[in-house]
């Protein structure tokens, strides 16, 4: 790919490692991963696949930053390491909830970027992170619909 660009690898590190960047979305799966298992067993299989579609879109980006000759380090644009805030939430519907914010605010900001690049093969990556990312807020709002059953089924 090599297209050195500032401005393109600028706004790829910070959808990588910013704020509420991929690296740090993957870091919330990854600890909630581990806490599903033991809590609520019966969605670890979702959370196994969160874990692994958000490792595939951080390593998509990560690709595109270093073809472009950048350096998928862990910090953003302005090279503020990562500091992304994981919440250490044991509620599953509170969990639920954070998470789809952050996979839609992840949407929006892949859109965000990619309405900001003209270079179609960085645009084909970005359109299918979009796709994973479609497919993560799919699968909450999916947790989130069958905790709904189940505690409207409790109260029968």
């Amino acid at each position: 790919m090599k297209i050195k660009n500032s401005y393109y690898e600028g706004l790829l590190q910070d959808l990588f490692c910013g704020n509420d960047g991929f690296f740090t979305i993957f870091m919330h799966f990854l600890y909630q991963n581990n806490q599903i298992f033991v809590f609520y067993p019966s969605f670890s299989k979702d959370f196994e696949k969160l874990v692994s579609l958000e490792l595939e879109s951080c390593n998509t980006l990560s690709r595109v930053i270093n073809e472009m000759g950048g350096d998928s380090k862990y910090y953003s644009s302005s090279k503020k390491y990562i500091f992304g805030k994981i919440d250490y939430v044991k509620n599953l519907e509170s969990i639920v909830d954070l998470d789809l914010e952050l996979v839609e605010k992840s949407l929006i900001d892949t859109k965000n970027v990619l309405s900001k690049v003209d270079n179609h093969k960085i645009k084909n990556q970005l359109e299918n992170i979009l796709s994973i990312k479609k497919e993560e807020e799919k699968i909450l709002k999916n947790i989130k619909f069958n905790l709904f059953l189940i505690k409207n089924s409790k109260k029968c």
